[in-house]
């Protein structure tokens, strides 16, 4: 594989020699949300070496990559799925799947890409070779006063070459097949009470877990066993008074990070982590921080969960958590506004885009030293391109 990254990274300069583009296993995608672009950072060359152009509305965009490292897929707001060759950088095909795209997924066997639509609600799957349109799952009640467009987010892809998916107004999760030429819908699991509106996959693709807005708790299926129906989990901590004009909407649970033994929350409005147990779900503690919560972010290695933080006072910082003790080890002052971490997969390096900066930021893990940072145009997604080898992503 490193042979044929370091191959493929050759041709890339050669198609255009006047730009280095370095190789194709160094470098990051970052979402310029304003201009529709994505500008491309080589973590070797430690500069952006290219910017991608033409993607449509970038608000909450998401990118996912090949398995083969040969194309990146990038849904927008506005619905339309961009293919990027990764070798040139350039366009390789769009197609307007929608007028309301939200989140994206490849399947395992890397042969289809999925987008979760809000409107028409739906998903779209299509083939990643010619980006054909291969079927559209709808997602609507028809019929008297149920009548009503549903919005799909929340996918991603699943053990047995699957895709798992939320459906906000019918109050349902979808396991969709993809092994079968007619992609069925095996599983429809309702969540019961409570609105859902964004879900993760834990790292090892065995749990499922739906945020329910305005709401303390989450709901967890197990994805393991084919017959198990969804349970409820609060995020109360016991004995604890809550304030309830803070805002209950937890942020999008890809926020969420999963450490060991344990998952790490940040909960809108309130100044900490709740610590759940990973096998019971049941809570364990609270972590305390500075100022609230909007992301957390598993290290490699899993000793250490990086949070970023909302509020203008609290916002340029970012505070370390001690995966052990369960305490924060360490802050960090890294720039304003951090919309987006990503770690190398090694864990060497984080990468940090600080929008109202207009930067992105290079830390080094080990000595928490800022190596470099680029002017990027209101930065916000950071998506390098190992999250081709990771599941749900």
């Amino acid at each position: 594989m490193l042979g044929l990254l370091a191959v493929c990274g050759l041709a890339a300069c050669r198609s255009n020699a006047s730009v280095p583009l370095g190789s194709i296993g160094s470098r990051v995608f970052v979402v310029e949300r304003n201009s529709e672009t994505l500008a491309v950072y080589d973590l070797d060359l430690r500069r952006v070496v290219h910017r991608v152009s033409g993607l449509g509305n970038l608000q909450h965009a998401t990118m996912t990559f090949s398995r083969d490292l040969r194309y990146g897929f990038v849904a927008s707001r506005s619905g339309k799925l961009t293919r990027i060759d990764l070798a040139t950088l350039a366009h390789a095909g769009e197609v307007q799947t929608s007028k309301n795209s939200i989140d994206i997924a490849i399947s395992q066997d890397g042969r289809y890409v999925a987008t979760a639509e809000y409107f028409p609600g739906g998903v779209s799957i299509l083939d990643t070779q010619t980006l054909e349109l291969v079927r559209r799952i709808p997602a609507a009640a028809e019929g008297g006063p149920d009548d009503r467009n549903i919005r799909v987010t929340g996918i991603v892809d699943a053990p047995g070459n699957r895709f798992v998916c939320t459906l906000i107004e019918s109050g349902e999760i979808w396991v969709i097949d993809a092994s079968r030429p007619d992609f069925p819908v095996e599983r429809r699991v309702p969540v019961g009470p409570g609105e859902p509106y964004d879900a993760m996959i834990t790292p090892d693709g065995g749990t499922y877990v739906v945020g329910l807005r305005d709401t303390d708790e989450v709901v967890i299926l197990d994805l393991r066993d084919p017959e198990g129906s969804a349970q409820r989990v609060s995020l109360r901590e016991p004995g604890r008074t809550y304030d309830r004009t803070a805002p209950i909407k937890l942020p999008h649970l890809a926020a969420w990070a999963v450490a060991r033994n344990r998952v790490f929350v940040p909960l809108v409005g309130e100044q900490r982590l709740a610590v759940l147990d990973r096998d019971t779900w049941r809570f364990v503690r609270s972590v305390p921080l500075r100022g609230n919560p909007v992301y957390a972010v598993r290290a490699p290695g899993e000793r250490e969960v990086w949070v970023s933080f909302s509020g203008e006072e609290d916002d340029a910082f970012v505070q370390v958590v001690d995966v052990d003790s369960l305490e924060v080890a360490r802050t960090l002052r890294v720039g304003g506004r951090i919309y987006h971490m990503d770690f190398t997969p090694r864990g060497s390096h984080a990468l940090v885009t600080a929008n109202r900066d207009d930067k992105l930021v290079l830390v080094n893990t080990a000595t928490d030293a800022i190596e470099d940072e680029e002017p990027i145009r209101s930065p916000s997604g950071v998506f390098g391109v190992w999250r081709a080898f990771a599941m749900g992503l």
